[in-house]
């Protein structure tokens, strides 16, 4: 019997980006997700189930932006750093690092949040390609982040704006919730508000979205969203409404 992971492709609109990651982190395999546009091509780099890494051609994910638009390096300095790094075939990192103008714990911040932006921009995405190649990781990176699984996927859906998504997701008044076994070890590394906690306390018994919209203190919009993430992270079940 073949027990190796195998290769997965197929098309974005038929599988929603939330399922798909976390269908591939749940398995706790190492691996390469590649998701491609028209023009642009990203990529999550997950170890052990942990994305660790991403990458990107959109020019508005690379890092040098992310100095730029904190004001961390001035418009010169960033043009100066590409340059240099250009001519001696340097990351923008390592070289805004020997020119002083940032510090390495800045690097290792900036880097944590290109990766998060990489990623979770994906969950905006409803078209395109998909690729997931189980494997071994390339180790030319020097910096690798072992993130969460759970916070990515809560991050990336609390991204989403679109409605007719997050209703197509939840999508019934009617339809009851309840919290799955073993929901503290499923939402032990969850970074949850007191809200969500207190609206995820109500689905210990079955209650319907209409209720929970009317208990929670939160926004029914944001009552829905929250949901999505739970159901996908298998923390909160659908179960029949009561006769």
């Amino acid at each position: 019997m073949d027990l190796q992971p195998k290769s997965r492709e197929g098309i974005l609109s038929t599988t929603t980006f939330p399922g798909l990651i976390y269908s591939v982190l749940n398995q706790k395999e190492t691996g390469i997700l590649t998701l491609t546009g028209e023009t642009i091509e990203k990529s999550v780099f997950i170890q052990a189930g942990r994305p660790v890494f991403a990458t990107s051609n959109d020019r508005d994910d690379r890092l040098g932006q992310i100095f730029f638009k904190s004001g961390v390096v001035s418009l010169e300095g960033l043009l100066t750093g590409l340059d240099r790094s250009l001519k001696e075939k340097k990351r923008l990192g390592r070289t805004l690092v020997e020119m002083g103008l940032v510090q390495p714990h800045d690097l290792v911040d900036a880097v944590l949040t290109q990766v998060r932006n990489i990623v979770c921009s994906l969950f905006l995405w409803t078209r395109g390609r998909y690729r997931y190649v189980p494997g071994t990781l390339p180790s030319d990176e020097v910096i690798t982040l072992k993130l969460s699984a759970g916070d990515i996927i809560l991050e990336g859906i609390r991204r989403i704006e679109s409605w007719d998504r997050i209703w197509e997701a939840v999508g019934n008044l009617e339809v009851e919730y309840r919290t799955a076994d073993g929901i503290k070890d499923l939402g032990q590394d969850l970074k949850l508000s007191l809200e969500e906690w207190t609206l995820l306390s109500h689905c210990e018994r079955p209650i319907a979205l209409r209720e929970l919209c009317r208990v929670s203190d939160m926004k029914d919009f944001d009552i829905c969203r929250l949901l999505w993430a739970l159901l996908t992270l298998g923390i909160v079940n659908r179960v029949s409404p009561r006769p």
